[in-house]
């Protein structure tokens, strides 16, 4: 039995790599001899993190060898530099590049083909699978479509499995997600929302809507805290919002804005007596805000005290989870930073940028404690946080039953289709699924 599992992970987002924890672990403990295999944006990191083989979702990754393209980044110069001379030629040098890569995305495919081939199942997971959020249709949208049409033309079973979707503006990225659903054998959203806009763009078949994936991640053994201490200690997780650096939306105001604030949020919480750790849930982009942070609190803190407030960027899943346990109260903007607070049973303000955000708060029960990431000011976060405090033992019992209740419905989801006749293509399970699909599609 080899399962696929491909996500767009591979640069150190700790809920991206949360959520292939749980999907192996529960594979594993149903399908105790799957070969599981990954494919990723980085496949020397996956392979690394999770300790399964691992390929590249693209054509081109980090690490790439010479002998894995047929003009690859690390290719041998021509004996007379020839491509050197092109390249300064203006017209001729964008054609070469397009053609050159051209060259590469087929014979990419065709390996992909032959990697597929091998599979019985593919499993697209994680969040933003059917987004277009960083460079348009040809990023997520073309990679899920690609191996969807593979994975069909191989007769692969191809399941979608709570998956998050949006945003998606351009008529190539709706086209390609919508056809990408429609040949898949299975399909859930992590969200209603998901759910509606893959439905409006006119991908017409049955769905399903699960808690997203990481909710199936075993944290027993990470140490909670009992009741607040004294001096609550507050875990703060900047991130990179419009940093012209690294977010899709390129706004210099609002990310310094951003900064100032939770720069004034760290000083009220020392003159408070809370204590403050500054971590990270995505050490590679994380660290550009972390930075900006430090340098706004020079001012008022010796580098003694700021080595103290921040925290070293966590690199794997179980030194986050290991951090964060040690917080009394968490301010996040991460979405998996949210499921991370809830399954470690810890009061969490949300200061959202997308709707999935807000969505979750709302789903467990805490919608006054999100606040807007553009528009809330001090007074709104230290009022949530004060609220937070005072209400820590309703809000930990509220998050302890949504969490019992999540990983349930998790576990009856995995247990019909982690089995052995559901992910193996010639049962008479997957003939079943197979015929229903092709009644579905001609509808």
């Amino acid at each position: 039995m080899r399962i696929g599992l491909l996500d767009h992970m591979g640069y150190g987002n700790l809920g991206d790599a949360a959520t292939q924890d749980a999907l192996i672990a529960n594979i594993k403990s149903r399908v105790p001899n799957a070969e599981i295999v990954g494919f990723s944006l980085n496949p020397h990191d996956t392979q690394k993190r999770h300790s399964i083989v691992s390929y590249s979702i693209t054509h081109w990754h980090p690490g790439l060898r010479v002998d894995e393209s047929i003009a690859g980044p690390e290719e041998s110069k021509p004996r007379f530099q020839l491509k050197s001379v092109l390249k300064k030629i203006p017209v001729i040098s964008p054609l070469i590049r397009r053609m050159l890569n051209l060259g590469r995305e087929i014979a990419h495919l065709g390996r992909t083909f032959l990697l597929v081939r091998s599979l019985d199942t593919l499993i697209i997971a994680g969040g933003g699978q059917l987004s277009e959020l960083w460079r348009g249709p040809w990023s997520h949208p073309y990679n899920v479509l690609k191996f969807c049409l593979l994975t069909k033309l191989a007769r692969r079973r191809l399941i979608f499995l709570n998956v998050g979707a949006g945003p998606l503006h351009h008529p190539l990225s709706k086209a390609f997600a919508k056809y990408s659903i429609r040949v898949a054998d299975y399909v859930s959203f992590r969200d209603m929302q998901s759910q509606a806009l893959i439905e409006q763009i006119g991908a017409k078949c049955k769905t399903h809507i699960y808690p997203d994936s990481a909710y199936a991640l075993d944290v027993s053994r990470y140490k909670k805290v009992g009741d607040l201490r004294p001096q609550p200690v507050v875990g703060i997780n900047p991130i990179g919002f419009c940093d012209p650096r690294i977010w899709p939306r390129q706004d210099l105001a609002v990310y310094m804005q951003y900064l100032d604030k939770l720069a004034e949020f760290v000083q009220w919480l020392l003159r408070e007596d809370y204590d403050v750790r500054i971590y990270s849930g995505e050490a590679s982009v994380d660290v550009y805000a972390i930075e900006d942070l430090k340098d706004r609190l020079h001012s008022s803190f010796s580098p003694a005290q700021i080595q103290k407030l921040c925290m070293q960027p966590s690199e794997t899943v179980e030194d986050l989870l290991t951090e964060m346990a040690s917080f009394d109260l968490v301010v996040t903007s991460k979405f998996h930073g949210v499921i991370f607070a809830h399954l470690l049973g810890k009061p969490v303000v949300a200061l959202s940028y997308h709707h999935k955000i807000d969505d979750l708060m709302h789903a467990v029960g805490n919608p006054q404690h999100c606040l807007d990431i553009e528009s809330f000011d001090l007074q709104k976060l230290t009022g949530a946080i004060v609220d937070l405090r005072a209400n820590a033992p309703a809000l930990k019992k509220r998050f302890r039953e949504s969490v019992v209740s999540r990983s349930a419905a998790l576990k009856m989801q995995f247990d019909q289709l982690f089995v052995p006749d559901m992910l193996q293509p010639g049962s008479s399970e997957w003939q079943t699924v197979k015929s229903e699909t092709a009644v579905r599609d001609s509808a």
